[in-house]
């Protein structure tokens, strides 16, 4: 459970999929970083109101499409033009509702930038840490190049990746009982999450 709760305040805190340049990955990120938590920590704001000013920041900050296609991995190639863009939009909405569902849990946790690193010509990787009540966790946001803009493609979660979390679970699915229950299965964690 905690490491679900760690997971959403990260995600929470980089939602939607824009791109941005190397040169202001880390700053532009930590001023944002400060206004939400601002805003999760704001007792006068509806707890309903804070996801969407949240991802007003952030918007468009993520590579969903990226992501998808990496989560499911050797599956994707094999799926139509038509397959791609339902799972696309499944996978989205999945991870937006699983976050906006967990927001209210965060009222009193810290985050702060520690560092940008460039472990190859084309990754960056922004190191932070969320501050905990009892201990801090380490939460590596992934970036890749684009046409020269950068986007979030992963995030590791004290050393756990989400993709790699993602193309453990959708794999096994999509394997053993196809891509219509993988798709029937994402969709019915929105619907069920959203009543």
């Amino acid at each position: 459970m905690k490491f679900f709760k760690i997971l959403t305040l990260a995600f929470l805190l980089f939602s939607f999929s824009h791109a941005i340049s190397d040169a202001d990955i880390e700053p532009v990120m930590s001023q944002k970083v400060a206004t939400a938590v601002s805003i999760m920590r704001d007792g006068a704001l509806a707890k309903d109101a804070k996801p969407a000013k949240i991802f007003a920041l952030f918007d468009e900050y993520f590579d969903y499409k990226q992501m998808a296609k990496l989560s499911l991995a050797k599956h994707y190639a094999n799926l139509s033009d038509a397959q791609i863009a339902e799972f696309n939009k499944a996978y989205e909405a999945h991870l937006k509702r699983s976050f906006i569902d967990k927001l209210s849990l965060y009222t009193d946790q810290d985050m702060k930038i520690l560092s940008k690193e460039a472990p190859s010509e084309k990754r960056r990787v922004l190191k932070t840490q969320i501050i905990g009540e009892d201990k801090n966790y380490a939460i590596d946001f992934k970036f890749f190049p684009n046409n020269g803009d950068w986007r979030i493609y992963d995030v590791d979660i004290v050393g756990v990746s989400l993709i790699q979390t993602y193309r453990s679970q959708f794999g096994d699915v999509a394997q053993n009982l196809g891509f219509d229950e993988l798709l029937k299965r994402l969709n019915a964690t929105v619907i069920e999450s959203g009543k």
